[in-house]
């Protein structure tokens, strides 16, 4: 047994030096309006990123179509997420992962994979699957938010995928829906009662995408150049 191995030398990994978390930005002619294609692209080919633990951060106003914000208007559950129609992966322009009716998809993702303590977790995502009054955790008084939402909630191939991806261009792509309905509901249990229908309207002011970077030793980062000139298959 290796508790009575009292030789045993002590062994220890100093393979990965630090993690970073840098971030990302669209291009500079990206618009965040309905039905518009926005592209996050990481550039750095040398860099050794870790997308299955990035995230997707979003700062926003809540507000209805006259610009003003009422506590009637609240975000419905993963209500971030129903604001996009489509979300791609893609490496060297090749999709690896796309993911259509994004907020249903994921919402029915998270109920399924999501427990009481994941879930309390995922509160700044957005994720209120118990709703009560949580929710309002999320927009201020003047109806800002902002959001870090995990990909690996979003799409499959960021939960499955642990590894570092090396010496690969990677976009990530997400196409707004052509309105805010689905994400927004209206409380009509507020004080004083409304005598009119409020439409939402989301505006998006900054998405970010925040991916680790993964720092290595020298010796690591020697192995991990053998691999790449010897042309062999990532798994």
């Amino acid at each position: 047994m290796s508790i009575l191995n009292v030789n045993e030398k002590l062994y220890i990994d100093n393979s990965i030096v630090s993690s970073e978390l840098h971030t990302y930005q669209p291009y500079i002619s990206s618009k965040f309006d309905y039905n518009d294609e926005i592209r996050i692209p990481i550039q750095e080919l040398d860099a050794y990123t870790l997308p299955s633990e990035s995230l997707l951060y979003i700062e926003g106003k809540l507000t209805n179509t006259e610009g003003n914000y009422t506590k009637r208007l609240r975000f419905t559950n993963n209500g971030i997420a129903f604001l996009f129609r489509e979300i791609r992966y893609e490496l060297n322009g090749i999709t690896i992962d796309a993911l259509r009716n994004v907020g249903l998809a994921s919402t029915l993702k998270g109920y399924l994979s999501s427990n009481t303590n994941e879930s309390l977790k995922l509160q700044n995502a957005g994720w209120f699957p118990h709703r009560k009054e949580e929710d309002r955790i999320l927009v201020d008084d003047n109806g800002k938010f902002s959001v870090s939402i995990p990909l690996k909630l979003l799409m499959g191939f960021f939960e499955d995928y642990k590894k570092i991806i090396i010496n690969m261009k990677q976009e990530l792509v997400l196409i707004r829906s052509n309105n805010d309905l689905d994400g927004v509901f209206f409380k009509d249990d507020v004080t004083p009662p409304s005598t009119t229908l409020e439409t939402p309207k989301v505006t998006f002011d900054k998405i970010y995408w925040k991916v680790p970077h993964i720092l290595v030793d020298i010796p690591q980062q020697l192995a991990l150049t053998r691999i790449l000139e010897s042309n062999k298959k990532i798994y």
